[in-house]
């Protein structure tokens, strides 16, 4: 059986990213736990950009997995869930030209941090009124972000 002469073989990255995009558009949280739980916080960094970069047209996914990392869904049971807020803000953010873990990330705690809050400001005037009805929009310093970022990854990083 031939693997393709002279065609380069997956490395196991690409393996990995592979099946967090599958697991992703299956709605399968129990999968991705095994691949996030069990690989370095490098590799996991690594896992998720890539996909992220291979979503990036499936909003959809993308909203799902913000879910995801926000501990929205953590079994496969809550996707049946009626009302899932992060998700929902996720995809409109990402709706108006917000990109997922650059302009904003999802936090454990059912978070969402702005990262590109010039880009969260240039949003309609009407996108910004519903988010600031549904959802505690807080200012905060850069130090006071910096010092909520540290302990939100310290939570987030298994030894």
């Amino acid at each position: 059986m031939s693997k393709g002469f002279g065609k380069p073989q997956p490395t196991k990255l690409d393996k990995f990213i592979e099946q967090a995009v599958n697991h992703t558009r299956r709605r399968n949280p129990e999968a991705l736990d095994r691949i996030f739980d069990n690989l370095p916080v490098e590799l996991n960094d690594k896992v998720l950009k890539g996909t992220v970069k291979t979503l990036k047209q499936d909003i959809d996914s993308l909203s799902w997995l913000c879910g995801y990392f926000a501990s929205e869904i953590n079994s496969t049971l809550d996707n049946n869930k009626p009302r899932q807020p992060i998700i929902l803000l996720s995809k409109l953010l990402m709706k108006h030209g917000m990109a997922p873990f650059t302009d904003f990330a999802p936090y454990t705690g059912c978070r969402i941090h702005i990262i590109d809050t010039m880009k969260f400001e240039a949003l309609p005037a009407k996108v910004q009124e519903a988010i600031n009805g549904a959802f505690e929009v807080m200012e905060q310093s850069d130090e006071e972000a910096r010092a909520i970022n540290d302990a939100l990854l310290a939570e987030m990083v298994v030894d």
